[in-house]
């Protein structure tokens, strides 16, 4: 002990009341303690008295659950960002599919003012030397009656492939 650094403490237990029999006699009788009593405690037990034992299997499940939780949570940041990204692009891009439809809608009003009907013929006739269609150079064929043409569909939604390969988007 002659090592060891003792604090002291105020014994403030006079506040309360207690009860204390008295020998000899059946009276029960109210004791205070007298104010100013000073009681000693050594460092390393009053370390010892304050000091909070731990569960390795509680620090590990609170550990875990907090790393769990920040991962979801940076996941989840994560993924917010991605989509506010691809959002962006989508805009970007509809914003030029706008644009090329307006210079589409452009260029196609300069070409039906320019190349009118009467401007085509005549660019024809005096650039290209072409002559307009006669009737003599028109020529009919006729086809016997026992000639037919049928459409072929093809049915997709018959085949199994077809039906595997829609349902899982490929």
């Amino acid at each position: 002990m002659a090592g060891e650094k003792r604090t002291e403490a105020y014994d403030l237990s006079f506040l309360e009341s207690y009860e204390v029999e008295m020998s000899g006699s059946d009276k029960k009788s109210k004791k205070k303690k007298k104010s100013g009593q000073i009681i000693s405690i050594s460092n390393g037990s009053s370390a010892k008295a304050q000091r909070r034992k731990h569960n390795p299997a509680t620090i590990f499940g609170i550990s875990f659950l907090t790393l769990l939780i920040a991962a979801i949570l940076i996941s989840l940041v994560h993924l917010n960002a991605k989509l506010n990204e691809l959002n962006e692009k989508i805009n970007a891009q509809e914003a030029v599919l706008t644009d090329m439809k307006n210079k589409e809608a452009q260029y196609q009003l300069t070409i039906d003012s320019k190349f009118t009907d009467d401007f085509v013929k005549k660019y024809a006739e005096n650039s290209l030397n072409m002559t307009p269609v006669k009737s003599a150079q028109k020529q009919f064929i006729s086809l016997s009656q026992g000639d037919k043409g049928e459409v072929v569909e093809d049915n997709d939604e018959d085949n199994i492939f077809n039906r595997f390969r829609k349902a899982f988007g490929l």
